[in-house]
């Protein structure tokens, strides 16, 4: 369960919609959705809604070429999920709903058909899809793991199969599959259903010759299964189910070609052709089963002309423009809701039209057959739209990255200027964007991000951000890199260009100006890589560019001059390995050949081809060197997040960062302090371009849990923010403010504000004496020195750094805040924490298994506004996402209107997209709003008053205001409460409030799967958001919702999962506890290394990377055990039955606390297995598959500590408190952890966990702990006294190593649960006696060593003779002897002792009862040879005092004390203030 950091996209798509020239397409079951897929790899998600409009949704990335079909994977009403395939072998599951993906697997082949396929076995269905393509067998996957089942292959004539379906015949049992070879060959297989993986290949049980070459598609009747449509290129004909006899035939029109069909009823078919028109034909009766005819034309003479079909209808869209490809098509009739029978196609520029296919009866059908028309009725789409369309009719336009830097100084728009190419230069803040009229932009990134989505001072500025523009290149910029931060050896101040017009730049990035232009290329360049760190040192100061004239060159920055010129390739260039050790540079081609470049002398080594090319590529794999590849953009997109895989930001904090392609991420060797690095990684931006010729749109990728350690560990805030580590003297303000809360003195709150206002209008009045101008900065003049330039640079570029941080957070909170929903909220957000309204829908994207992404796309809230919703109010189950978000956007009108804005048309929120999304935003929002509550002024205000300044004073105005901060302080206190009190209160309506406020219609609940692997998150603000929202969300679907979880998670428990995969498989059950507990932390980090990144993949969630290869069948076993550990075991603590309800708890609680079923008092099946799976992972040793300190035993331990009192009883309490113990032993650990929400080492992790657990267990069940604890205080000693034990044994216990644990426990107890303690007041002390260090004890005193023990009446210490004695309830005395070790029992008392005291010289001791009022004088004997023989201790004296009456609830500490004024006499004071003296 180890997190995988909380990303969160957010999408800048600009003013020009990405191409897709769509290769398949698929409706899926519920007909709310078109799938398309297209040529350059993405897939979009179409919504079609009850108006049939078609609106696109989601764009997903992931594969790496073209897409060449698409399949339903399951028909689930709740969760609908489809497959894809694409040319090079990839296979990709996704969700429906969110466009996650689920699965992934590459396998040899192009598959070209996929159908899905239903199998019952027993009481469960599963899903197969059946699978045909460029191979000659048929393969059958499982459609949940993607796995390869087993194949059906041909004994007769093997060969590619062209077309299959699969179908239920009349008079059988079983399913078969009927598919026709690509000579013509028809085969048929049975399909028995319980078919096991890897089984044998099934060959065919029937096979038959047809005159029908290249099947294109192959249909069976769905409604009689007696006939079959069989479509070729040129024909397509009707046969006979049972036989395959041809029944009829129908050829195609000159200049067309058949591309498929389908029945759309028993006797009418739709074909449709490669032109993307669709053709509906009537059939002759001798093709339709119920008919007389039918089957009349068989055995007759081929010269009687048979009948034909009627053709009656043609379905046509308009052509827009003559199409570059064939369009794909399909139709899909409904099974559930509208029984639409829809035929849609997708074509080359990316429109995607519908048609409901007409119901035309047969009066109106023999009507057309007597008429005879010109023309046949062509019947229009019903709905149509392409991206293109879509990006028209958003208002405002989709923003692009720099949209606001293309205005003129009249105010009128420019011709766009399309960005070409970016990189962003995380140590800077920057975005480097290389444009279409060969200008570079350099800009500070999240500043022209929040120009272009958010509202607010700086939308007025002309020019903003402050920027630069670099002019060098004669056409559009191509490539851009920014060597320094793909390794540290090149120069920070360095840009690497390369454009149209054949030629490579070199910049000083911090000057402006050009440093050198080289020109060697014949062609356009289309990559900048640099060579690996093992090279030569001459190599190593070049960068190698590659250009579409098939040329690689080698170019030194340091000496300006080409290296290498290697330009004979006849081919495109495909790859460029290294061999740094032969000085070899390698060219791998598109036509597979070879060339070898010695890189010294600049010659041509060898040219290979074939297997030896294949085996000189592999080799270079073998060394482990830099491989480029020359990629289409989709295939760079998905490389470059498998490189990077998001582990990159997500590491930023404990590890060096991953190696990234198109220059865009960071590849930096490790080492540096995290407050360095970080700052630059709670943003990541990619560019992305869908096709090679669009323009790029950019992804901005906001780390959550690397944003809070950076505002956590920045030293450098802006002025007012003081962090948790610079609090010291101030706590004191702080605590007042927070009392002062929300009534605070409004004087106070009018001179803060009259302070910001005079810092604003400084600020103000310091732009306005510069120049109001604030176009692009000039160059520095030549006569300026390249160092001075370089130091001066960024300050002419941004604003003080510092704001980096804040910046990012100040967007991020911006886009996530649930806009719209408490007015009053949204003011708090506005004016005290500095929040910006977005001024229009955040295009947000979901990440998956690390290279797959889902991206919103614009526009489709603005169509949904113009939507009439149907009349009635639909349920909520059936309902579409469109229908939710119109109905949304009318309940929250009213709401906007309150707040005295008007509403902006079809603002919708980010709630009801999917319950992915929903979970990674919540977790994002809360967890970084808990950590600004927990710094001090942790506002945004200033910032957007500082965007309103020339950048060159912000830096020193700021030092200003922090001068005038510190003075007013104490002014700024309230204000300070105020703005923690806003953070709570955006934390509480994110955590508990939205469901409420959303209702169910219009919120996705968050995925508890997903929290519940978060329980222990690595992030420690991410954690308790986890927690908060994973107690919260069981609370709000109740004890049926409850019950619905449990029922689906408890058939995972380890307890009922084979033993073969099972988490707990490996329990001794002869262990010791002792033993178990001993070994368990042992391995630290080393343990089961070798499978660490395993485990990381074990725990990994949504957003996180998934490892390439493809998981086991028995880790994905492991993994969902966790989660059902961990999901049961928070339900179990929080809603189960408690054995004795604790003292400390309300009673008002317990009482109304629903008991779930399966962890009550008589139903305890789950409580005991849940139970001994955590009890296992706390005590079970280090092992390959279950490491020291990982996140599932950190969340065993803490539900162990919360659920404790539901536990018990199935538990060995013993076993578990000693490996508690275990964890806690290393105090140093503890002490590293205590800074809250930095990176924390694992053991660190455990170590606080179980400190936090024994607390809760201690407090939980105080007489349990104690009288345990005793026990084994008892055996230890046991064991220490036997002389035949090793010193090594003893040393080495849970027991020994944790005394300090043990004492903050026990002072813990004294704090909280005094009158607990006080009954078992002999065994604490026993306990402490043997924690205590004896000789600090004898040398200062029990006063000094252990104070809280001392304010017990029942006990006394003597300093003198270092004895301690202890009342008993029973009315024993013990008396403990720190000189000697040794335990005296005294019997004089009936009831329990009140009151001890010993006389000033330790001859004496006094004991007072409170129950049989009894006063005893004890007096110890003479100790004989130097005390050791010592005689008994004896009552020399007792007095009957006064009874006196007092309530029993009174404090016992209370009730009585005894005091020795001088050596013969004592004073017992009573409860009401009375006194009484007795003499000795």
């Amino acid at each position: 369960m180890t997190s995988s950091g909380l990303v969160v996209p957010i999408v800048l798509w600009g003013k020009t919609a990405p191409t897709h020239c769509i290769s398949a397409i698929l409706v899926t079951s519920d007909q709310q959705t078109i799938i398309t897929g297209c040529h350059d790899g993405q897939v979009i998600l179409w919504d079609l809604n009850d108006n049939m409009k078609v609106v696109p949704r989601n764009m997903l990335f992931g594969h790496s070429s073209s897409i060449t079909c698409l399949a339903r994977a399951n028909e689930n009403w709740e969760s609908a999920n489809f497959v894809s395939a694409a040319e090079n072998g990839e296979i990709f599951l996704w969700d429906v709903s969110d466009g996650r993906c689920i699965e992934q697997t590459k396998v040899p082949g192009v598959h070209l058909t996929m159908h899905p396929y239903q199998v019952t076995q027993g009481s469960s269905r599963e899903w197969r899809i059946i699978c045909q393509g460029y191979y000659p067998d048929i393969h059958v996957l499982d459609a949940g793991s993607l796995e390869l089942l087993y194949t059906l292959s041909s004994k007769v004539a093997p060969d590619w199969i062209s077309a299959l379906c699969v179908t239920r015949p009349l008079k059988r049992q079983e399913d078969v599959v009927i598919g026709i070879s690509t000579s013509g060959m028809l085969k048929v297989w049975n399909l028995t259903g319980n078919d096991k993986q890897d089984s044998e290949p099934k060959n065919e049980e029937e096979c038959k010759q047809l005159r029908c070459r290249n099947a294109r598609s192959l249909a069976v009747c769905a409604f009689t299964l007696r006939t079959v449509l069989v479509v070729c290129s040129k024909q397509w004909q009707i046969c006979d189910a049972g036989d395959f006899s041809q029944l009829c035939v129908q050829y195609c029109e000159k200049g067309q070609h058949w591309s498929g069909g389908d029945f759309i009823a028993a006797d009418r078919v739709l074909v449709w052709s490669n032109q993307g028109k669709g053709y509906l034909y009537q059939l002759p009766s001798n093709c339709i089963p119920e008919s007389d005819d039918f089957r009349s034309n068989i055995g007759q003479n081929q010269n009687i002309p048979s009948a034909k079909p009627f053709l009656y209808c043609i379905l046509e869209a308009p052509m827009h423009k003559p199409l570059s490809c064939s369009p794909a098509m399909t139709f899909f009739y409904g099974r559930r809701g509208p029984f639409y029978k829809l035929f849609a196609c997708g074509d080359s520029s990316g429109r995607v039209t519908v048609w409901k296919v007409p119901e035309v009866s047969d009066k109106e059908l023999s009507y057309l057959k007597q008429e005879e028309f010109d023309t046949l009725p062509v019947m229009p789409p019903t709905a149509s739209n392409s991206l293109k369309s879509t990006w028209e009719s958003c208002s405002p336009k989709p923003s692009g990255i720099i949209d606001q830097l293309n205005v003129s100084s009249d105010g009128t728009q420019e011709k766009q200027l399309v960005v070409t190419s970016s990189v962003y230069i995380p140590s800077q803040g920057w975005i480097v964007c290389g444009r279409q009229d060969g200008s570079i932009a350099i800009v500070p990134a999240v500043q022209t991000a929040i120009a272009q989505l958010l509202e607010g001072p700086h939308t007025a500025r002309r020019g903003w951000p402050p920027h630069r523009i670099l002019r060098g290149h004669q056409g559009k910029v191509t490539c851009l890199m920014y060597p320094h931060q793909e390794n540290s050896r090149y120069d920070p101040s360095y840009l690497v260009s390369g454009g149209v017009d054949f030629t490579i730049t070199l910049w000083d990035i911090f000057a402006g100006s050009m440093m050198h232009t080289f020109c060697v290329h014949g062609g356009e360049l289309t990559r900048i890589v640099i060579p690996p760190a093992s090279c030569n040192a001459r190599v190593l100061t070049c960068v190698c560019t590659v250009a579409s004239d098939h040329s690689v060159a080698l170019l030194s920055l340091r000496d300006r001059k080409c290296m290498l010129l290697a330009s004979r390739h006849l081919f495109p260039i495909r790859h460029i390995k290294w061999r740094p050790a032969e000085d070899f540079l390698i060219v791998g081609l598109e036509d597979n050949s070879v060339f070898v470049w010695q890189m010294e002398t600049g010659h041509l080594d060898r040219v290979a081809e074939g297997s030896t090319a294949e085996d000189m590529l592999e080799a270079c794999d073998a060394v482990g060197e830099t491989t480029e590849m020359m990629l289409t953009p989709a295939q760079s997109i998905a490389q470059a997040f498998r490189r990077r895989s998001l582990t990159a930001i997500r590491n930023a904090a404990h590890r060096t960062l991953l190696a990234a392609a198109q220059g865009s991420m960071l590849n930096v060797a490790s080492g540096g302090d995290i407050a360095d690095k970080d700052p630059n990684h709670a943003l990541t931006i990619q560019a992305i371009k869908s096709n090679v010729k669009d323009p790029d749109f950019h992804v901005l990728f906001f780390d959550a849990e690397n944003l809070i350690v950076q505002l956590l560990t920045d030293k450098n805030l802006i002025p007012g923010i003081i962090n948790k580590g610079a609090q010291g003297e101030l706590a004191k303000m702080a605590a007042h403010a927070a009392k002062a809360g929300s009534g605070q003195s409004p004087k106070l709150s009018q001179k803060f504000v009259g302070f910001i206002s005079e810092q604003i209008k400084k600020q103000i009045g310091d732009s306005d004496s510069d120049s109001d101008e604030l176009g692009p900065l000039r160059p520095p003049r030549a006569s300026q020195s390249k160092g001075g330039a370089k130091r001066r640079g960024p300050k002419h570029l941004t604003l003080d750094s510092n704001h980096l941080t804040l910046d990012i957070a100040q967007l991020f909170m911006s886009c996530l805040h649930a806009w719209g929903l408490d007015p009053s909220l949204d003011e708090i957000c506005k004016d005290k924490l500095g929040l910006l309204k977005p001024f229009c829908p955040v295009s947000f994207g979901l990440l998956s298994h690390g290279a797959h992404m889902s991206l919103m796309l614009p526009g489709w809230h603005h169509l949904m506004a113009q939507e009439v919703t149907p009349a009635h109010s639909p349920d909520p189950s059936t309902m579409s996402a469109k229908e939710a978000l119109e109905l949304k956007k009318r309940s929250q009108q009213e709401l906007q209107s309150i707040a005295n804005e008007a509403p902006k048309p079809g603002y919708l929120g980010h709630w009801e997209l999917s319950r992915a999304v929903t979970t990674q935003h919540l977790l994002s929002v809360i967890s970084v709003a808990n950590t600004l509550m927990g710094m001090n002024n942790a506002s945004f205000v200033m910032l957007s008053h500082l965007r309103k300044a020339k950048p060159k004073r912000s830096s020193s105005k700021g030092k200003d205001s922090t001068d005038n901060g510190t003075d007013d302080l104490a002014d700024l206190t309230p204000e300070q409460a105020q703005i923690k009190q806003g953070w709570s209160l955006l934390a509480a309506l994110h955590c508990v409030l939205l469901p409420d406020l959303l209702g169910s219609v219009h919120y996705k609940p968050p995925y508890l799967e997903m929290l519940a692997r978060r329980w222990q998150d690595r992030c420690l603000e991410v954690r308790a958001a986890s927690q908060a929202l994973l107690l919260a969300e069981l609370q709000r679907i109740g004890t049926d919702g409850r019950e619905e979880v449990i029922n689906q998670w408890a058939p995972h428990l380890p307890h009922y999962v084979d033993s073969s995969v099972s988490l707990t498989a490996p329990v001794q059950s002869g262990q010791s506890p002792l033993a178990g507990g001993g070994v368990v932390r042992d391995g630290h980090f080393d343990t089961g290394s070798s499978d660490s990144s395993e485990m990381e993949n074990e725990e990994e969630i949504l957003s996180g990377d998934s490892p390439i290869r493809k998981v086991s069948s028995s880790f994905e076993s492991r993994r969902k055990q966790a989660t059902a550990i961990v999901m049961l075991g928070v339900i179990g603590a929080q809603f189960g039955a408690e054995i004795q309800p604790s003292r400390q708890r309300a009673p008002s609680n317990t009482s109304n606390r629903p008991i779930q079923q399966g962890f009550g008092l008589s139903d305890y099946s789950l409580a005991r297995h849940t139970a001994q799976a955590l009890a296992f992972l706390l005590l079970q040793p280090p092992s390959v598959k279950l490491p020291a300190h990982t996140p599932i035993r950190r969340a065993g331990i803490d539900l162990m500590g919360r659920g404790f009192t539901v536990w018990e009883p199935f538990i060995d309490v013993s076993a578990v408190l000693l490996g508690l113990l275990e964890l806690c032993c290393d105090p140093t650990l503890y002490s590293a952890c205590i800074y809250s929400g930095l990176p924390i080492t694992p053991a660190a992790d455990s170590c606080r966990s179980a400190h936090h657990a024994l607390s809760l267990i201690a407090t939980a069940r105080p007489a349990t702990f104690i009288t345990t604890m005793a026990k084994e205080v008892a055996r230890h000693q046991a064991l220490a006294s036997n002389a035949q034990v090793p010193a090594s044994v003893l040393n080495t216990s849970p027991l020994q190593k944790a005394k300090a644990e043990i004492l903050r426990i026990v002072e813990l107890l004294i704090e909280k649960m005094q009158n607990d303690v006080s009954d078992l007041l002999v065994e604490v002390v026993d306990i402490v006696v043997f924690s205590l260090d004896t000789n600090q004890v004898k040398s200062k005193g029990l006063m000094e060593v252990f104070p809280s023990i001392c304010r017990f009446n029942m006990l006394s210490y003597c300093h003198s003779s270092k004895r301690l004695a202890v009342g008993a309830k029973t009315g024993a005395i013990t008396m403990h002897d720190l000189k000697s070790g040794k335990t005296q029992v005294l019997s004089g008392h009936q009831t329990a002792v009140t009151a001890l005291s010993f006389s000033t010289d330790g001859k004496h001791l006094a004991s007072y009862s409170f129950g049989d009022t009894k006063l005893c004088f004890w007096q110890s004997g003479a100790s004989l040879l130097g005390g050791m023989i010592s005689s008994s201790t004896k009552c020399v004296k007792c007095y009957m005092t006064k009874p006196f009456n007092c309530t029993s609830t009174a404090n016992q500490l209370r009730q009585v004390s005894v005091t020795w004024p001088h050596s013969k006499a004592i004073i017992l004071r009573y409860l009401d203030g009375t006194m009484d003296k007795f003499s000795l």
